[in-house]
């Protein structure tokens, strides 16, 4: 029987290689975005607003409806932010948090009680490498992904006994149009971090333009929903990502700290 599988954030980007993948494995795939174009992708498509519990949850009964379950769900949606700590509107920093963790935490809740009732059930959440690190001009990117982090933890611990697992998937940079719709604080004329700032956005520019192809992770994806037993964090990205986070555990902090600041041109 093919899993039924619900994907936020589908429209593009990695989430629609993930969905396109997979259907075209055999599951039955269902992709979420507030924007999403039905004949877009090749799986099924629902408009959905992970800042609304009303629209998560009208989303997931309508999969319900057609499928009477839901096997695994994958918590993709999500806004980068770049800005200057002295200068970030709050609302932004709301907003980013509102998607990034508590949309997260909205679509668990209104799945996880037909897992539980079915006694299986997989969640994945997609968190990032700059979760292990506060990056800097991405401090607030950096503090949601971490909090998914600690919550999917905790989420493992609850939901095990109930036969639901739940991991996260620590992209590296990924070549995406997430440059685009990155929200960008202003910086004020006269403001002593606007050079910096501007070389370390070019950075972050950089990094994205230069990321991994978001097919890398499609077959990453599909071993975990095939697993008996699924890890805490399965990391996926370049080599010298990778090596970033082991460094930060063992490298004195001042040469770590010196390596981040020369990587942003700080």
């Amino acid at each position: 029987m093919s899993k039924v599988i619900l994907i936020t954030g589908a429209s593009a980007g990695l989430g629609a290689a993930i969905g396109n993948y997979l259907y075209a494995k055999g599951y039955r795939v269902y992709g979420t975005s507030r924007n999403i174009k039905a004949g877009t992708q090749s799986f099924t498509t629902l408009q959905m607003d992970v800042n609304s519990e009303a629209s998560v949850q009208q989303a997931v009964n309508t999969i319900l409806q057609q499928e009477s379950r839901i096997d695994v769900l994958i918590n993709n949606a999500g806004l980068s932010i770049a800005g200057v700590t002295e200068h970030l509107s709050l609302a932004d920093v709301q907003q980013i948090f509102d998607t990034n963790f508590f949309g997260v935490v909205r679509t668990c809740q209104a799945v996880m009680p037909h897992m539980r009732k079915a006694g299986r059930g997989l969640i994945i959440n997609i968190s990032s490498i700059g979760s292990e690190m506060g990056l800097p001009y991405r401090g607030i990117y950096s503090g949601s992904k971490a909090a998914v982090d600690r919550f999917t933890e905790a989420l493992r611990l609850e939901a095990a006994a109930y036969g639901i697992q739940a991991c996260c998937l620590q992209p590296g940079a990924v070549h995406t149009g997430i440059n685009a719709h990155r929200v960008k604080t202003t910086v004020p004329a006269g403001s002593p971090y606007k050079d910096s700032f501007e070389r370390g956005y070019a950075a972050i520019d950089a990094s994205i333009d230069h990321g991994s192809d978001p097919g890398i992770f499609c077959p990453v994806i599909e071993k975990i929903i095939n697993s008996r037993y699924v890890k805490r964090y399965y990391r996926v990205g370049k080599p010298i990502e990778k090596l970033s986070v082991i460094l930060k555990k063992y490298l004195p902090e001042k040469t770590y700290e010196r390596m981040i600041r020369k990587y942003y041109n700080l």
